[in-house]
Parts: C-alpha cells; structure tokens; sequence
C-alpha cells in the first residue's frame, strides 16, 4: 500500500483488498508523480458513493469497473455524466477507458457545471477532452470543437474499442492529455476566464444507438507540478500555425517583431530578416522584412533559403547520435578507430598528445584541431588532411571552437557506410519533412536565396559581400561543419524534434537520452562558447546562466547560431524555439547580436502562461 495514497471517499487507511479492483496501470504510475504530489482515488470499487447522475439508469459498477451504457431504446437525449460531487480546479487524472460499443466519441468534462438539457440535470456545461474518436477539445459552452486533431496524433496513439491509457494535466487554463505514453494534445484556452473549478465529469455521448464507455483507475492529485508522468513521447506534432492565445502567448507582443525587425532593415544592419518562434509545439510567429536581393527588390518570405552555416554542426552531431542509438558507435571511441590517420597527430611542436581525441572530443570541439572549417577536396580527403595537422592543446583540456564536427560527420560516413549527404537525408531530412535542407540547393531553392550582405566603407549602407560558404556546385563535398542551407520552416522542425524527446509527428529519430546528452553540459567548468554564461553540450551551445543577449532564456536552453548572423535556440522551460535567419558579415558576434537579443525579448514578453 503506498503510504501516499488517499481517498476522498473514505477517510480511513485504505486496505489492499479495497483496491483489488483498480487498473494495475494506473496504481503503477503513483509511483512515478512528483514528491509534492498526494494522489487519491476518485471511485471506491465498489459503487459510486461520491459521485452523482444517472445512476442505474446509465451508470454502474460492473466487476471493479465504472460503465456506461444506454440501449437503443433509452439513447439519451443529450449526453449525460457521471460527475464527482467534489469541484476541481487545477488537477492530474491518470485513469483508463474504452468505447465497448457504438463509433461514437465519449470524454472527460472538467471546468464547469452540472446544467439540465433534454436528458435533465445531468448535462455538463464547460470543457470535454474528447476520445477514443474525434480527439480533441470541445467547448461545452458554445464555441463547440476548439481543438481538433488535424494532424491524426491522437488517433494513431488510441485504440477505438480496447482500454487507452490517459493522463489529463488540466492547471491554470492550459489541458495536456496523454494517450498510451504519446501527449496527443496540448491547448490553452484563449478565455482563461471560463476555466472555473468543477466536477469531474464521465460522458455518455448523446446518441441513438447503443453504446457502452468503461472507466476504470481514476487516480487524481491536486495542484500538480507542471510535468507530465505518463508521457514516453511529448510529441503532439508541429501545427504550421496557430493562434498564439492557444500556446499561452499575446498575440499583440508578437505583432511587435516585424515592426521591430523593420528597424535593423532601417538601419542597414541587415538587407532583411526572417524570424520564427513556436511554443508548445505550434508556430506562433512567422515573419519575413526585408529584401532577400536587394538589387533586383526581392523580397524576403517565409520560405526564403539561407545559408545556415554552423547551425548546421547541431545536425551532424544528431547524425552521430543515431549511430550510437544503434551502437554502431561510442562517444569515447578514439577516431582513429575509424580514420586511422589520426593515430599519429601530434600536439604542437611534435610532442605525443596524452591520449587521442574521440568522437565527444569533436562533438564538443575540445579536440585541439584548427583550421578555417573549409572541406580541401573531399570530406574523406579534409579529414586525412587534419590527421596532418598539429593540435594546438591536449584533447579535453581546453574549449577551441574548431573542425571537429567535420571528422565527426566523416566517421558517420565510415560507419553508416554511405555518403554523408545520404545519410543525412534518410535518416533526418526525410523522416522530419525537412525538405527544403541540404548541401546543394536546387535551382529553385536558389532563386529563393537569401544573398549575402556587409557594411559598406564607411558604415552608412550596406553591400554584396561574399564567402565561400556560397560557391555551391555540383563538386562542393558536403561541409559537417557549416555547408547547409535550409529555411525557418524546416529548422523547426528540427529543434521540436529535440524539443520533444527525439521524435516528431510520430517518427522517432533520436533516443531521449541522445537528446539529453546532447543538451547537457559537455566542458564541465571549462570556459566555452560566444556569449557569457555559455557552455557547450554535443554540437550544441548551452545556456548556463543567463546574461547579455540570453538574458530571457532559462538555463539549459541551448542552440547555435552560424557565420552569417543567423541563430536558432530552444528553451525548454518555457517551451519555446527562436529562430532568426539573416544573411550578412563583418557585423561583429552573431551570437550576441542586436537583432537575438530583440527577437527572444519580444517573445518572452509575449508569455502569458
């Protein structure tokens, strides 16, 4: 018997006996809630002492079991609910259901009232989290279906006629729901106002034919820690766009980063910009200013191509860490397993290194390797030209921002056994919908591209600049280090990737803990990254203590920015990616850039919960 455990049907201690009857899963996540949290059980197992509506006539306690069932003779009128005689405002429920008969839908009611309808006293006015068919979020008040599973998470999570399991996480006026260890929905109500204390409320959907629903479990706490517990997967897909009050945000402080991205333009900071930001798995801004060429007035659009340059080193380092799911590889390897060049490079002036770098060591760039990050010949011919050159410290005692993320994708060649541009495409690029990625843009994806700009002499304007980052052909070998070019829309969707644990629209790519070792502190108290306060993860820079141009972002957000001016970050603690693409050189620290700074202030402000 877990000494936490409480009824609020029954004042004295629970024997094991009185709770034979309740789903083993659902006892089995009591174990799994946060210290802070008292679960209690909402149903006895016997009858349904603390609940009220129709008993008997739609609802009972069959072995153990909560059911409700109509025939065709006595379908109700409106739906009718089994409700707790006991109000809940801010609660987790952990419990189990199925849809025994009937193709119709049946829910939990939370957040309002018990009102009389055609059925009688019995019909809830407030919020239903809907299932095991037309998932999503019903506004018993009137503005009918208010979130809709377009994307089919949630009915590829469900079961329509066995036993789901549920976990609803419903706290200040935002309702997480979880299907079989899949978060399916994640929604807050743009009318906080409406989200009042309330029974809990068991559907029985209006309807003309039989149905029967099952509850059983049913375990609750109150005011629950901002965590999910029963979710393997927090990956509720990526809606193109979404209404900002829904991701808890303002939509009138988001209006602002446009007007205020205008300004750099005005200022000839920059030729144009485009920016994204997305919260709780929705895009909730997505602006282009500017002129991508300004000679010829293109504009900038949502969909213009850049030059992503260092923002591509997050990739390849998720490209080693599918390896390593797989264990085709180890962090710690030596790469001279694998390009057995390197087992003879030096330190500077010839001396022996210590020990020989490893793949962590490129992947968190304290390898000692220098060079420009240029590819000379092909990635296989780079790599054996570095094995030649002398390391400028012993491998792991120093952060040096380096090639190292070149040899990392090199070895991926080697031990995936194909090109490095096909790997990446298969194993990322294409099960992420990222199809606007790679190292040699289309001549469509080319006319799209966002051209490259620097101040002028005497730093009134602004003009063409160059780099050879831009001088793509058919022969250029595909840069691990900095050769991509993408758009906001698909780096979004890589970082909701790693924002949910690995996957995205139901496709699995990296292992949660990759995602943790890779956004986890790497160089311990070594001194690392472009802005105060940093620290690098595996091909991630990672916010430490927040200051400067990182001032609005938690620790433990982390990211990368690229030659070019442009940064795309994710703070997990609010739940939120940044992106900001430029093009432009010779304008000082992208990382602690103006134009950062401006884009995640304006989206912090816009938080609201």
């Amino acid at each position: 018997m877990n000494p936490r455990l409480v009824s609020i049907i029954v004042t004295l201690a629970l024997t094991p006996a009185l709770h034979a009857f309740a789903a083993e899963w659902s006892e089995e996540q009591i174990s799994k809630l946060p210290p802070s949290e008292t679960p209690v059980h909402l149903f006895n197992g016997k009858d349904l002492d603390g609940w009220e509506g129709y008993l008997g006539k739609y609802f009972s306690v069959e072995e153990g079991i909560i059911v409700g069932r109509n025939s065709d003779e006595n379908a109700p009128k409106s739906s009718t609910y089994l409700m707790t005689k006991k109000q809940f405002r801010n609660f987790r429920l952990i419990f189990e259901s199925r849809l025994v008969t009937s193709e119709m839908h049946s829910g939990i009611a939370l957040w309002g009232k018990a009102i009389e309808k055609d059925e009688g006293p019995f019909t809830y006015q407030g919020h239903l989290v809907m299932y095991p068919s037309g998932y999503g979020y019903y506004d018993l008040f009137g503005r009918n279906s208010v979130f809709k599973d377009d994307l089919g998470i949630a009915r590829a999570a469900g079961k329509q006629h066995d036993w789901n399991r549920m976990e609803i996480l419903a706290s200040g006026h935002r309702i997480r729901h979880v299907v079989n260890g899949r978060l399916v929905a994640d929604w807050s109500d743009p009318l906080p106002e409406t989200c009042v204390a309330g029974p809990v409320g068991l559907q029985l959907h209006s309807n003309k034919v039989a149905q029967e629903v099952q509850w059983r479990g049913l375990i609750l706490t109150e005011n629950p820690t901002d965590q999910l517990v029963t979710a393997e997967s927090r990956d509720a897909g990526l809606i193109v766009s979404g209404n900002p009050a829904e991701s808890g945000l303002d939509e009138v402080t988001l209006s602002q980063i446009d007007a205020r991205m205008q300004e750099f333009v005005d200022q000839k900071q920059t030729s144009g910009v485009v920016t994204l930001v997305a919260r709780r798995g929705r895009v909730v801004h997505l602006g282009a200013v500017g002129k991508a060429d300004v000679a010829s007035g293109r504009a900038m659009a949502p969909d213009t191509v850049f030059a992503i340059a260092s923002m591509t080193k997050p990739i390849t380092a998720a490209s080693v860490m599918i390896l390593l799911d797989e264990g085709k590889l180890s962090l710690d390897d030596p790469v001279s397993k694998y390009i057995p060049a390197f087992k003879d490079t030096k330190l500077t002036g010839g001396t022996v290194p210590a020990r020989e770098i490893t793949i962590r060591d490129c992947l968190r760039h304290t390898n000692g390797l220098v060079s420009d990050q240029r590819n000379t010949g092909t990635l296989a011919e780079t790599a054996e030209n570095l094995a030649k050159t002398e390391l400028a410290f012993e491998p792991g005692s120093k952060w040096q921002y380096g090639p190292g993320l070149s040899i990392a994708g090199r070895v991926v060649e080697i031990v995936a056994g194909k090109p490095f541009e096909q790997f990446l495409a298969e194993r990322l690029f294409t099960p992420l919908e990222m199809h606007q990625t790679s190292f040699h843009p289309t001549e469509e994806q080319l006319g799209r591209l966002a051209l490259l700009y620097q101040p002028t002499t005497d730093k009134k304007g602004i003009e063409r600049g160059s780099h050879w980052l831009y001088d793509v052909t058919a022969d250029t070998s595909p840069n691990p280090s900095g050769g991509l070019f993408s758009t906001a829309g698909d780096l979004v969707r890589f970082y909701q990737m790693m924002l949910n644990g690995g996957d995205l629209n139901g496709k699995r790519v990296l292992s949660a803990d990759a995602v943790k070792q890779m956004t986890s502190l790497q160089t311990a108290d070594l001194t690392a990254g472009f802005t105060p306060g940093s620290g690098w993860g595996l091909g991630f820079s990672l916010v430490r203590q927040p200051e400067g141009a990182t001032d609005t972002l938690s620790p433990g957000s982390y990211g990368h920015g690229g030659a070019f001016g442009t940064q795309g970050w994710i703070d997990p603690d609010k739940e939120m990616i940044f992106v900001l693409l430029i093009a432009r050189q010779n304008f000082g620290n992208g990382d602690a850039s103006d134009l950062r700074a401006a884009l995640q202030h304006l989206a912090a402000e816009a938080i609201r919960d």
